[in-house]
């Protein structure tokens, strides 16, 4: 059976993060280092050294592991996804890397006593239904199409998976879903089709993630809910003003140079 801690008035001064050697991770770290004691977790060694912080090699698909280094956490932000060259890995690569692991982390939470899980999804987690209206909150329908299939279905399991545990353990968790992200050398850029028709913008810059991650670690009100991390635009496909009401999110970096239609 599983202890449950009292985490109700713990503030938060010691956060795990894991997938610590990826793109998005090194903003995540930027914007937390200084402000909380950082453990940075990885299945590989980091490619650079972070003044101030500790780093435990460790893999999320054991759940041994990753209970350890969830000892003595206040909050773990979980970062870990199949991004680089997704295209042609097996569905059971997403399921083992991204949804078990997800669950164990959920699972180390729990026995560890850490009081909040801030997961990184994607918008990619409920793609908006033909019927949807546009821009597209949180919990309006979705439907799952061929193309990314196993990352989308990920990290909605993902999601699933964080909704239980604070259902059944009072862990309190958020979602950040963020837009495509900015920079990482996966994606071209933002380009404005010829001809606008309905909000098209998805894309988001890092540091604006990273503001998202923090406002969802300090809220000491939200204790479960899914926030979309896209660029603050008229023609933002996702809608971000929710983030904005509950977390206190404000995206900094919104593309100025590329007409957005608010006119």
């Amino acid at each position: 059976m599983l202890n449950r801690p009292d985490r109700t008035a713990r503030k938060i001064k010691k956060i795990l993060i894991t997938g610590a050697n990826g793109y998005l991770a090194q903003f995540v770290i930027d914007r937390l280092c200084g402000a909380y004691e950082l453990t940075l977790t990885d299945i590989v060694e980091l490619d650079r050294t972070v003044s101030g912080t500790t780093f435990i090699k460790a893999d999320v698909t054991n759940a041994a592991e990753i209970e350890a280094v969830c000892a003595d956490q206040d909050a773990v932000v979980h970062l870990v996804a199949l991004v680089r060259g997704r295209s042609d890995k097996p569905a059971s690569l997403f399921a083992d890397v991204m949804v078990k692991g997800t669950w164990n982390v959920a699972e180390a939470c729990v026995k560890q006593g850490v009081k909040k899980l801030v997961n990184i999804s994607s918008i990619s987690a409920c793609p908006p239904a033909p019927s949807a209206r546009l821009p597209y909150e949180v919990d309006d329908a979705f439907q799952f199409g061929p193309g990314d299939l196993y990352y989308a279905l990920a990290k909605y399991l993902g999601e699933r998976i964080g909704a239980a545990y604070h259902q059944a353990y009072g862990l309190d968790v958020i979602h950040v879903r963020p837009g495509v992200i900015e920079g990482d050398g996966q994606n071209p850029g933002p380009a404005a089709p010829e001809v606008v028709t309905d909000p098209w913008f998805v894309y988001v810059d890092p540091r604006d993630v990273a503001q998202c991650v923090a406002r969802a670690i300090e809220t000491e009100t939200v204790k479960y809910g899914a926030y979309n991390a896209v660029a603050g635009r008229a023609d933002s496909r996702f809608a971000w003003r929710q983030a904005a009401d509950d977390l206190g999110y404000s995206p900094a970096h919104n593309w100025p140079e590329i007409p957005d239609g608010d006119t």
